[in-house]
């Protein structure tokens, strides 16, 4: 017989949870959101060590399909370390965050407050993540430098419509998967339901602003395919702008709309 904390949480719960959540995140002091998402921003990194050290031990050995498979397998790992350790990640707040905003208790400018140091210090993070990465290339045998190369192209290798329908599309799944982790009970559920959905962007390629700023920072530093730094502007405004509405928009605005108009 299942108990009461077995149950999945009314949607008018996660609503709320997610609510409490936000306000919180606007109460807290600059230096402790900024500091707190510099730690997300390092973490997140781990995702694309692990997936470049396994580039670089299988890439002979394996085919094509079978190699990206494998990579994408290892996806999860840094938004497992980010998410259940509690760290701020911009493509969470993309949802979270705007939630006070349409119900009138926060202001844009606030918004913009919440949204601009999650940002930069997910993008200073993933900055000293990129050095250190291509420090530790340098001077080991477990990375090598065409591996940074690799997931550069891929980055930059579609056109601007095709990386900023991505990127939606894998602002839409973070935004979903911020409310998936309020919805489950324990911390096996939620690590769950956080590798399926990294894996699902993984596997299909989509641009994570933060996940991928650490793999074209690496390629731009340390690789020796020529990824130039207007390639890395491209890519970061075009990610960051479809990670935003997809999270923004396809979950918190729906989200709230639907739910509070079902209120009785």
């Amino acid at each position: 017989m299942s108990s009461d904390s077995d149950r999945p949480k009314s949607e008018r719960a996660v609503l709320r949870e997610q609510m409490d959540a936000s306000l919180h995140e606007y109460e807290r002091e600059s230096r402790s959101l900024l500091l707190s998402s510099i730690a997300a921003g390092l973490e997140i990194g781990f995702s694309f060590f692990l997936m470049v050290v396994l580039f670089s031990h299988f890439h002979e050995l394996l085919e094509k399909s079978t190699l990206h498979l494998v990579l994408s397998l290892s996806y999860p790992i840094g938004f497992i370390l980010v998410i259940i350790g509690r760290t701020d990640l911009f493509t969470e707040h993309t949802t979270l965050a705007i939630l006070p905003v349409v119900d009138g208790r926060q202001r844009i400018r606030d918004l913009g407050r919440i949204w601009g140091l999650i940002y930069l210090g997910n993008m200073i993070g993933a900055f000293v993540f990129a050095l250190i990465l291509v420090s530790y290339a340098l001077v080991s045998q477990n990375i090598v430098p065409s591996g940074f190369d690799y997931y550069g192209q891929k980055l930059i290798d579609d056109n601007n419509s095709a990386l900023f329908l991505g990127a939606v599309l894998a602002g839409w799944l973070m935004g979903l998967l911020g409310w998936l982790v309020s919805s489950s009970t324990d911390t096996i559920g939620r690590i769950t339901v956080i590798t399926v959905v990294t894996f699902v962007i993984g596997f299909g390629g989509l641009p994570h602003c933060v996940a991928g700023a650490v793999a074209i920072f690496s390629a731009w530093i340390g690789g020796d395919a020529g990824v130039g730094l207007l390639e890395v502007i491209r890519f970061q405004v075009i990610a960051t702008l479809g990670n935003t509405i997809g999270g923004a928009v396809f979950v918190g605005l729906l989200k709230y709309g639907y739910i509070t108009n079902n209120l009785p």
